[in-house]
C-alpha cells in the first residue's frame, strides 16, 4: 500500500509507480488526473466469460438439470439471435463500468471476435470446438481457419477451446494442444463442471449422448474412457500445454495435485458455481496445492451482472480465511497468468500495460472495502487510454 500514491502513464506503458509527491517532481511537465479518495489497482482479469450471451441476462432459469439448462439455452440463443455487434458492445461497457480492462471470452463459431477487435478492452478470444463424432478432419480444418483468419492485435490474441469432454473427443484436445503449441496460443476447456460430465465419461449413462444426438453431434463413435473428468484431461497428450480450465467445480485431492504439477490454472466463477447450485468449490485445496486460480463471471445467462467486484465479493463471504490481498490478486495477477499475459499485466509494475482501475473508498480499511462490495468503479484505464469515468449524481 502505498499512501498518496500515484501511477506514471507513457503511451501504454506504466512508467512509475510510488509517491505522489516524488512522481510530480520526476515528471514536472506530465497533465495529472486526480483521484481522491480512491486506491488504484491493475485492471481487474475476467478470465471466463462469454459476452455473446449478454443479452441473456435472467431468461435461463436453472430447474435443477444441467443438460436440460443447456439445451434451453441453446434454444434460446438462436432465437434471440440478432445483433452480435451490439450485444458485445454491451458487455464490454458493462465490464469496463465494473473495473474489467481484460476479458478472456469464448464465443461459438469463434463469432464475436471481430466485434470485439473493435472495442478497447484487452481479450483473449478463443475459437471454440464441438467434436464427439469420427470426423476428425473437419475440427483441424475449423481450426486452422480460426488461426488463419482472427486479426490480433496490441489487445487482442487468439485462443483455442475445445468445449468440454463431453462434448469433444480426447483426439481432438490432443489435436487442439498440437496446435496451440505450433501458433504459440492460448488453450481452455471447461471441466468437471457438472456432476453430469462423471456419468458421461463413465459409461455414457445421464443425459448428454441424448443431447449431443439431439444436436446430430453423435454418431457412436465416442469411446468413453470410465475416468473421472479431471483425471481423464489429465492423462491426454497436451504437448505440455498450459490449459486455463473454467471451472472444476468437482475434483479429488490427487486430481488437483496433478493439475498444480502440469501448471494449469483455474477459472473459478463463484456466482455462476452458486447458480447451479454446486457443493463447496475446491478452492482453498487447489490453492494450498500451488494451482493459479483466478475468477471469472462466466455468462449472463447464468449470472446477473460482469462484475469482479462482486465475484470477489462472494469468495471473500464464503472463504473467510483468505485475506483480501490474496483474493485480489487473484482477480488481476491470477487471471493474467491464466491467459498468458502475465509479463503485460496485472501488477503495477514499470514496463507493464497501463490497465488500471480506480475504486472509490470510504475508509482505512481499503482492500476490505474493495472485495467486501463496498466501493465502485471510479475510472478505468486500458492500454494507457481512460476508457471509463463514472459520471456523479
Amino acid at each position: 500500500m502505498i499512501r498518496e500514491g500515484a501511477v506514471g502513464v507513457e503511451s501504454s506503458v506504466i512508467t512509475a509507480v510510488g509517491e505522489f509527491s516524488d512522481l510530480r517532481r520526476r515528471f514536472a511537465g506530465a497533465g495529472i488526473i486526480e483521484l481522491p479518495d480512491c486506491v488504484l489497482l491493475p485492471g481487474l482479469v475476467n478470465a471466463h466469460g462469454h459476452l455473446e450471451l449478454a443479452d441473456l441476462r435472467g431468461e435461463v432459469g436453472y430447474e435443477g438439470d444441467f443438460t436440460d439448462w443447456v439445451r434451453r439455452l441453446v434454444q434460446l440463443r438462436g432465437r434471440k439471435r440478432g445483433d452480435l455487434a451490439k450485444t458485445v458492445a454491451a458487455g464490454v461497457r458493462e465490464s469496463l463500468s465494473y473495473g474489467v480492462t481484460t476479458v478472456g471470452d469464448i464465443s461459438y463459431e469463434h463469432q464475436a471476435w471481430s466485434f470485439l477487435a473493435k472495442e478497447r478492452i484487452r481479450k483473449v478470444c478463443f475459437a471454440e470446438v464441438f467434436a464427439t463424432t469420427a470426423d476428425l478432419a473437419g475440427p483441424g480444418e475449423y481450426l486452422r481457419r480460426c488461426i488463419a483468419k482472427t486479426e490480433g492485435d496490441e489487445l487482442l490474441r487468439l485462443g483455442l477451446s475445445p468445449h468440454a469432454p463431453y462434448s469433444t473427443r480426447g483426439e481432438v484436445y490432443e489435436l487442439t494442444a498440437a496446435l496451440a503449441a505450433e501458433h504459440g496460443l492460448i488453450v481452455t476447456s471447461h471441466l468437471a463442471e457438472d456432476k453430469g460430465e462423471f456419468d458421461f465419461l463413465r459409461d455414457g449413462s445421464g443425459e448428454w449422448v441424448g443431447f449431443l444426438r439431439e444436436r446430430g453431434r453423435w454418431d457412436g463413435s465416442f469411446a468413453f474412457p470410465g475416468e473421472r473428468p479431471v483425471e481423464y484431461f489429465l492423462g491426454l497428450d497436451l504437448r505440455g500445454q498450459r490449459f486455463l480450465l473454467a471451472h472444476v467445480n468437482y475434483a479429488n485431492e490427487q486430481e488437483i495435485a496433478g493439475l498444480a504439477q502440469a501448471g494449469h490454472s483455474v477459472v473459478y466463477c463463484p456466482r455462476s458455481h452458486d447458480f447451479f447450485g454446486h457443493q463447496r468449490h475446491p478452492l482453498m485445496e487447489m490453492l494450498g496445492a500451488g494451482v493459479n486460480v483466478c475468477l471469472g463471471t462466466d455468462s449472463l445467462a447464468s449470472n446477473d451482472s460482469l462484475s469482479m467486484l462482486a465475484e470477489m465479493k462472494l469468495v471473500y463471504e464464503q472463504f473467510p480465511g483468505l485475506s483480501p490481498e490474496r483474493i485480489i490478486d487473484m482477480a488481476t495477477r491470477g487471471g493474467a497468468l491464466g491467459l498468458g499475459l502475465q509479463n503485460e499485466i496485472g501488477v503495477l509494475k514499470a514496463g507493464y500495460k497501463a490497465d488500471l482501475v480506480a475504486l472509490r473508498v470510504a475508509g482505512d480499511e481499503v482492500l476490505r472495502e474493495v472485495v467486501g462490495g463496498e466501493c465502485e468503479c471510479a475510472l478505468t484505464m486500458v492500454d494507457g487510454e481512460v476508457v471509463y469515468i463514472r459520471q456523479e449524481a
